[in-house]
């Protein structure tokens, strides 16, 4: 189990990587690019907006760099976000 600091809450799992941590972790914008051979400036927007479409997760999941359920965790999670925002 993991607890936060505030209040001890128990979380059974850890916190689900977001795109940007996917792009970071794959040494940036560029070198996720090159990759899956998809230009630097299209992964670049990415990172920015936090957010992989879809039509690139096989590629991604297939070059080593991420699950497909990390790719949709995040996208879950973004979704989650600005539904309430």
């Amino acid at each position: 189990m993991f607890y936060t600091c505030r209040g001890m809450r128990k979380s059974s799992a850890p916190k689900a990587p977001t795109h940007r941590d996917i792009i970071a972790r794959n040494g940036g914008p560029a070198a996720l690019g090159r990759k899956i051979d998809v230009d630097p400036n299209t992964a670049k927007a990415w990172n920015r907006l936090d957010s992989i479409p879809a039509p690139y997760w096989h590629a991604i999941a297939g070059a080593d760099a991420a699950t497909l359920e990390e790719l949709a965790a995040a996208a879950a999670s973004r979704h989650t976000k600005q539904v309430a925002a």
